[in-house]
């Protein structure tokens, strides 16, 4: 009896603890004097070093932090068409400045020059074209999620200012699903 014990003891315990050291983080640098060293402590700070294996530590990135999404995208959708217009605007311009004021052919500088700055702003434009085609097809996809949720019928509930749940009654209901149909109808070709 006393072997059967002593023998589950020596199976679970380690079972037990490695979790534990399977979990330590190692670390490989060179010292002052080029020699290379292990250990599961780090070095000091000014010491370049490499993580091995075992639990990874983020880096700080030194940038701001996520900021909360504004609406459903209709602001950073109006951003974005609104710089598409001036960039398609400062092409125009650009196109017909270059055709009253210039009457002699452009010199092979001159012209790659102006090639370069129209396709750099055609670059903008597009970028314009596909960052608002992208707020289209989330804001499609959450509308369409909003319908189902709507139509799917049962009981539907929200959060209040002060925390609180709170069921939607048969009208509010049928107002959702009117205004998801509509935002569908807006978003979804």
């Amino acid at each position: 009896m006393k072997l059967r014990i002593l023998l589950l003891w020596t199976v679970l315990l380690p079972a037990l603890l490695l979790p534990t050291l399977a979990s330590a983080e190692i670390y490989k640098w060179k010292d002052k004097n080029g020699v290379m060293r292990y250990s599961d402590v780090p070095p000091p700070s000014n010491i370049k070093q490499e993580a091995l294996y075992g639990k990874k530590t983020s880096k700080e990135t030194g940038l701001a932090p996520l900021t909360p999404v504004e609406g459903d995208g209709t602001v950073e959708m109006n951003k974005a068409k609104a710089s598409a217009v001036k960039a398609k605007a400062a092409i125009d311009t650009a196109g017909t400045e270059a055709n009253k004021t210039d009457k002699a052919p452009l010199s092979k500088d001159e012209a790659a020059a102006k090639r370069a700055k129209d396709a750099e702003q055609q670059k903008k434009v597009d970028e314009a074209k596909q960052a608002e085609l992208k707020i289209k097809q989330e804001n499609c996809t959450v509308a369409k999620q909003n319908l189902a949720t709507f139509t799917n019928g049962g009981r539907i509930a929200k959060t209040n200012e002060k925390g609180e749940k709170q069921y939607l009654g048969d009208a509010d209901i049928s107002q959702g699903k009117a205004d998801a149909q509509r935002d569908v109808e807006k978003y979804c070709d």
